[in-house]
């Protein structure tokens, strides 16, 4: 073997046997701090901590980090942070999926030189293609141990290895027991780690393992992009000029019909006002669903219209089709836009509530994809960028609810309203998670002593907190505005008589 194949063959084995360690350190880290713990700061740590594995593997085997690779590390690295900002299940579990796409899109990616190559059509084989190349490369890697110890240099570190953490481990032990300083130290090492317990820990370990072991597997030995081939549908389905004039002039001619009436509401009562059998509520509350529905739908069909063109249409036709789908983009902007006017006049008349705010943020999020649409169609047609930036919009849209606390902005809203109405949904007001609890103790003397005491009877409900503290590893800052809240109210605990009120009123 020549000098340089040696040199190779040596620096190949080093690299591998940091990607083991990187491996072997990030899956100790989630074992010890995921197993069996509140969601608070351990779950960022781990993913940043995979992250920064990932990387260390790429950069110890020479390659380059390219901008997707970070760009998608950082993002879900980010939307983590959720974890420890709040405490709703559901925007846990949106952080949950939303870094697991992120992750399996960046194991997917890896080698892709250009933000610009990623299509969206990525997004429906990340849950497939992601764990099969992850675990395969698992495989390969394990397969690779007994060459891996074949360079002398890597020898002589596993067994280096071998021989001193054990020796460490028994001097540390031994010398502990005949001094009080680092008896101290070992003693406060011991309570700061959690408690590991076997073997279901253990398998729990194995399981990141070979998680993480694979992404650093792919990450040091893949060179250039393996984007999956996601062949389009063929274009079987082809509608003529004549059919998509008729069918963009008639959805035309409704809208505008639609958004000339809802201008004329500014200037004429609505029917609510018009004796017509229609209530107030039902006028706002029947209207915004369906305007967001109508909305996709319309959007949708003119996808799929751009997608069915015929390939031989003159540029004439292709113009003034255009031009009535960028008609029908501007009627669909203000039919949100008189959606989400219904939500706000729903909202003033009968309160806040999350279900009501998600729609906003749907309602926001299609107007952008549908400006993202007429851009496209401007440029004249419908590129692989599109699909992209709807996935980006809706990222986006996820992370300000992930790092918003809509909740406490809910319960604000609400007893603005309720100071100048005196109405209040308590009823509601227990179905909120803790997020809201820090804000309702904060303002509940402004609904009056009788609410006052039944907000403190709600912090004596679910939400009241664990009489021990969490471990460092689960801190959550909504968890520790909760307990000081509670305080707040209960310096001594909840009272008898609060509990029985939660009992006979908690549901």
């Amino acid at each position: 073997m020549t000098t340089q194949g040696a040199t190779r063959e040596a620096s190949a084995s080093a690299s591998a046997s940091l990607v083991w360690i990187a491996a072997v350190l990030t899956s100790a880290i989630g074992a010890s701090l995921l197993f069996s713990a509140e969601a608070g700061i351990n779950w960022p740590i781990w993913v940043a901590a995979a992250s920064i594995s990932l990387i260390s593997s790429r950069i110890w085997s020479g390659k380059k980090i390219e901008v997707p690779l970070a760009i998608l590390l950082t993002w879900a690295t980010l939307l983590s942070l959720g974890f420890a900002i709040s405490d709703n299940g559901f925007v846990r579990a949106l952080v949950v999926l939303s870094d697991a796409m992120l992750l399996g899109l960046a194991i997917i990616s890896i080698g892709a030189v250009s933000w610009g190559t990623l299509s969206a059509k990525l997004l429906a084989a990340v849950p497939f293609l992601a764990p099969y190349r992850v675990w395969r490369a698992t495989a390969h890697q394990v397969a690779d141990v007994p060459r891996i110890g074949s360079s002398p240099r890597s020898r002589s570190l596993i067994k280096g290895t071998l021989l001193s953490v054990p020796l460490i481990v028994v001097l540390i032990i031994l010398l502990g027991s005949a001094d009080p300083v680092i008896q101290w130290g070992t003693d406060r090492i011991a309570a700061w780690l959690p408690d590991w317990t076997f073997p279901p820990r253990l398998i729990f370990f194995l399981f990141l393992l070979t998680i993480t072991l694979g992404a650093n597997s792919i990450a040091s030995r893949q060179a250039e992009a393996a984007l999956p081939q996601i062949r389009g549908l063929d274009r079987k389905l082809i509608v003529g000029v004549t059919e998509q004039r008729m069918v963009l002039w008639s959805a035309a001619i409704v809208l505008w019909i639609f958004v000339l009436l809802q201008v004329s509401y500014f200037i004429h009562p609505p029917p609510a006002d018009l004796n017509s059998g229609v209530t107030f509520a039902e006028y706002a509350r029947r209207g915004f669903g369906e305007l967001s529905f109508a909305a996709t739908i319309v959007g949708a069909i003119i996808i799929a219209l751009e997608y069915a063109r015929p390939a031989d249409a003159s540029e004439h036709d292709k113009r003034v089709l255009v031009r009535l789908e960028v008609a029908l983009l501007v009627a669909l902007e203000l039919i949100l836009f008189s959606a989400f006017r219904r939500v706000i006049l729903y909202e003033q008349a009968f309160g806040f509530t999350t279900s009501r705010l998600f729609a906003q943020a749907y309602m926001i999020g299609m107007a952008l994809a549908l400006v993202a649409l007429g851009l496209e169609l401007t440029r004249g047609g419908i590129s692989i960028a599109f699909g992209r930036r709807v996935a980006e919009i809706a990222l986006g849209v996820v992370t300000v609810l992930v790092f918003w606390n809509h909740e406490a902005w809910i319960v604000n809203k609400n007893i603005d309203r309720a100071v100048q109405t005196g109405k209040f949904d308590f009823a509601y007001a227990r179905r909120l998670s803790g997020d809201a609890i820090p804000t309702l103790v904060e303002r509940r003397r402004e609904l009056g002593s009788a609410q006052a005491e039944v907000v403190a009877a709600i912090v004596c409900g679910p939400h009241s907190p664990k009489a021990t503290s969490r471990r460092w590893f689960e801190w959550n800052r909504s968890e520790r505005a909760q307990r000081q809240a509670f305080t707040d109210v209960h310096p001594s605990g909840c009272p008898a008589g609060e509990s029985l009120y939660w009992v006979r009123h908690g549901d």
